[in-house]
């Protein structure tokens, strides 16, 4: 079986697919709805804030501001992508498939891979972490506070894998699975959808911080990246432990001024050197695929150039098992 064995099963016309983004993306603006509001509020009965405050704070992610602890205004940022996540299962179901053929073509979700992907990227990322902090300490300050860490630390373990999982599930699995089906090219769907990817991280502060080619680079080799696993692999579970893992410890771990994620994390970096982080990237990605390359027998890469082929499978499909219709991603 192949990560687009059950891909063609369902209703697969392009405007069904286009109907779906807009679920998405259409569940994602209705999550943003409670944040807007807390911030208007707050703009509208105080003197000391405006409309360009509310613009700004794209730039610094500072809700303190609005009268906001980091926690408050990192829940209602997760909030977003809890809508968007029931928008996209809206789309999967309109269109008569089930959700599970996003993650693999298998009738049951492989958890244990999630926790290796999950776990080997945290040793990768805690590794690379020490040896920036060897070479220079002093940019590392060390802050914890039980009263704001161990919330976050919360929110971070139960709440913030649905964002991660959902872009996982929207770009490495709707959309890549939607345009391998209308390319019959895995590498052309990995292409688009890896560009796709940077393109919504496009509005992010890290671009006004280190500049919009170093970060889109960036963006869009971590997109690839884990579009190249889920292929290689045939399935998602990897490319969702690896992403949460990024996130987690990028939530309650280290930050540095700039960052998306502005939580009341262990470490704060006073600089960072945005192509030593893409470097360090690298490295690490090529240690993981040799690693799991080799635990999972994987193909070699020319399994990259194979057409895709809408390829049936006899044993039980997991669009008619209700079991499997009810899994959370």
């Amino acid at each position: 079986m192949t990560f687009f064995s059950h891909s063609h099963k369902g209703n697969n016309a392009w405007h069904l697919y286009l109907i779906g983004v807009l679920f998405a993306l259409g569940g994602y603006f209705v999550g943003q709805l409670p944040l807007t509001a807390v911030l208007v509020y707050q703009v509208s009965t105080r003197t000391d804030l405006g409309p360009d405050d509310i613009n700004g704070l794209q730039e610094n992610m500072d809700f303190t501001k609005f009268g906001l602890d980091t926690n408050t205004g990192f829940l209602l940022m997760i909030l977003m992508f809890v809508f968007a996540m029931l928008g996209l299962y809206a789309a999967v179901r309109m269109q008569k498939k089930s959700f599970i053929t996003l993650i693999t073509p298998k009738s049951s979700i492989d958890y244990q891979k999630i926790l290796m992907g999950f776990l080997l990227w945290t040793v990768m990322i805690i590794l690379s972490e020490a040896v920036t902090w060897y070479m220079d300490p002093a940019q590392y300050t060390f802050r914890f506070s039980a009263s704001s860490f161990i919330p976050l630390l919360m929110i971070a373990i139960f709440l913030l894998p649905i964002q991660t999982s959902f872009e996982e599930l929207f770009f490495r699995g709707y959309l890549m699975q939607a345009f391998g089906l209308g390319t019959k090219n895995k590498l052309l769907a990995l292409g688009i959808t890896s560009l796709l990817f940077a393109l919504m991280h496009g509005m992010n502060p890290e671009i006004e911080k280190f500049g919009l080619g170093t970060m889109m680079f960036y963006y869009i080799s971590a997109g690839a990246y884990l579009g190249l696993i889920t292929l290689m692999d045939d399935s998602l579970e990897l490319a969702l432990g690896v992403h949460a893992a990024t996130n987690i410890l990028g939530a309650t771990l280290i930050t540095y001024e700039g960052s998306v994620l502005q939580t009341d994390t262990l470490f704060m970096v006073s600089e960072i050197k945005p192509w030593m982080m893409i470097v360090a990237f690298y490295i690490s990605a090529i240690i993981f695929y040799v690693i799991c390359s080799k635990k999972y027998h994987w193909k070699p890469l020319t399994y990259l150039l194979e057409p895709i082929e809408d390829v049936g499978i006899k044993q039980e499909d997991p669009v008619d098992n209700k079991q499997n219709d009810l899994m959370q991603p």
